[in-house]
């Protein structure tokens, strides 16, 4: 299970001190995973604020861990005479000083929006791997296409889309694809934005202003009420498993595909753990079978459509 140190994401944010203390913890409770990203700050409003962050609280444990981030790239960046090789290496070069580190583990393009070819991205991965800066390679919010052009350049690592209980569309193609060719899926939002943990209701109010959770389609009222059935589906299962409802949700997607990772976010020291304690719910086939059974039965309401 990964861990991702999200700084940008609900309400307000936590003093570092405990943000340190927190990421420290999950990798004392076995998390040797941590995924950041260099636009990670409040309201998405800088540059680094996670990354120094993770960065602090990994530095005398550098060689235990897997570090991943990823970067955007915007063609304007690529001057007269440039490459895209430079512009991403002055990225990573970037990121590296603020985690502390003179590698990094798996680098993503962060979306593939900003005029650069996915197939020049590759190709300058491939260079940096080859200069030992980075170990592997991913892309984030990608369809098969893309996938594809980009594994045909240089090989790819891993895929970050979204994909959970109520996100479901790259079990059409993405994940059979990365398991044709190899490539790790490392889900973001596995609970869904906190919906799948059953402890959001109609009544639950967001921060109106910092709080990404506002926008985010399921967690409407008239959603969050529909998808009811799907969160007294989990309910049930972790009353069976004396667990949480949040942990079966990680737990299901964990028994069905072998090279999936996810990183559920969150900013609370005891949500981190529940979650990474999601790896010890061992659900046994027939149980699998009937929790997906039922929920495939279930409609989604509010779904995103995001890459197959």
């Amino acid at each position: 299970m990964g861990c991702m140190a999200f700084s940008h994401g609900y309400g307000k944010i936590p003093p570092e001190k405990y943000s340190i203390e927190a990421i420290q913890n999950a990798y004392q409770h076995g998390c040797t995973f941590f995924d950041t990203a260099e636009v990670y700050s409040p309201n998405l409003a800088g540059i680094g604020h996670n990354e120094r962050i993770v960065g602090k609280a990994l530095r005398d444990v550098r060689e235990n861990v897997v570090l991943a981030t990823k970067l955007f790239l915007n063609r304007s960046e690529i001057g007269r005479g440039g490459s895209v090789y430079d512009a991403v290496r002055r990225h990573l070069e970037d990121s590296m000083e603020r985690l502390q580190t003179g590698m990094v583990d798996l680098y993503y393009l962060h979306r593939t929006s900003g005029g650069v070819s996915v197939e020049e991205v590759a190709e300058a991965m491939g260079q940096l791997i080859e200069d030992g800066l980075i170990r592997g390679w991913g892309l984030s919010q990608v369809d098969v296409d893309v996938i594809d052009r980009a594994q045909k350049v240089t090989p790819l690592t891993a895929i970050q889309n979204i994909y959970s209980m109520v996100e479901r569309d790259v079990e059409s193609g993405v994940i059979p694809y990365c398991l044709e060719n190899n490539i790790g899926m490392v889900p973001f939002s596995p609970i869904a934005s906190g919906l799948l943990s059953g402890k959001i209701t109609t009544e639950t109010k967001f921060e109106k202003n910092d709080d990404v959770r506002n926008w985010v389609p399921q967690l409407s009222k008239a959603n969050i009420a529909g998808n009811q059935p799907i969160i007294d589906l989990l309910k049930e299962y972790a009353d069976k498993k004396n667990a949480t409802s949040a942990q079966i949700s990680l737990a299901w997607m964990l028994h069905k595909y072998p090279n999936v990772v996810p990183i559920p976010g969150s900013k609370n020291k005891e949500r981190i753990i529940e979650n990474l304690d999601a790896s010890n719910v061992d659900l046994t086939d027939a149980e699998f079978t009937s929790l997906e059974s039922a929920l495939n039965k279930c409609k989604v309401y509010g779904h995103r459509g995001f890459s197959r």
